[in-house]
């Protein structure tokens, strides 16, 4: 992560692929992440994607657990290469 500040005493961070949390003093709280391409991020625990001018919801499993998007090759997140036939991953 990289912090610096603007003309306008703005905090500006960079490169934020672990996220940060802020937490007001009534405990309603909002998450941001980036990603290669977009930011996802989450308020009071409903996530949100933005990405190239669309902000949406993110989907969830039927356990609640967000799915995320992994269409992005170069995603930081991303697992690698999947493939149909397990013996091929060696699992």
């Amino acid at each position: 992560m990289k912090i610096r500040g603007s003309k306008e005493g703005h905090v500006i961070l960079e490169e934020v692929f672990s996220g940060v949390e802020l937490i007001t003093s009534d405990g309603e709280n909002m998450g941001i992440c980036m990603r290669d391409t977009g930011f996802e991020f989450s308020y009071q625990g409903v996530w949100y994607s933005a990405k190239n001018g669309i902000l949406e919801p993110m989907k969830t499993s039927d356990r609640g657990n967000v799915l995320v998007d992994q269409s992005d090759k170069d995603d930081a997140c991303s697992p690698g290469p999947r493939s149909a036939d397990p013996a091929a991953t060696g699992n």
